[in-house]
């Protein structure tokens, strides 16, 4: 498939937007260093206009067709997002330097994913292991603005 006057095929554009991405990836936290946003949140949005456009060779979003493929693609999410904010961590080793962090881990994220995952229930009407695993996402995401 030709897309456009350009004659790029579809591996072509798929490769022009892993550029891109890698490229964003490596300029986009330097310049919201300062901003409320974050990358994730910046991708994310990216995403959405993307599946907006008008474009007839993008595929059809139904995740309970290909449900096998959604799991294992929020799993990854859910693990590289969990390294992320691991490796983000730069805190020496020792029990006082690293209260702040388990007070956090221990009471902060898991009130938040349950809030969150209730909040995506009752509002969205999600299952319950839908609502759990986007809940798990953002809030293993989330990081405090510098």
């Amino acid at each position: 498939m030709v897309i456009g006057l350009l004659g790029l095929t579809g591996i072509d554009v798929v490769y022009a937007c892993a550029g891109l991405g890698a490229l964003c990836a490596a300029v986009l936290p330097t310049a919201l260093a300062k901003r409320p946003l974050s990358l994730p949140m910046v991708f994310l949005a990216a995403g959405f206009l993307v599946f907006l456009l008008p474009l007839d060779a993008l595929p059809a979003l139904d995740p309970v067709r290909h449900r096998s493929l959604v799991e294992h693609l929020t799993e990854v999410c859910v693990v590289v997002a969990l390294m992320g904010a691991g490796l983000a961590i730069n805190r020496p080793p020792g029990r006082r330097a690293w209260s702040t962090t388990w007070r956090l881990l221990a009471l902060a994220m898991p009130l938040t994913i349950l809030l969150t995952a209730a909040v995506a229930g009752w509002l969205v009407e999600w299952p319950p292991a839908v609502a759990l695993m986007i809940a798990a996402a953002l809030a293993s995401s989330w990081r405090p603005s510098r």
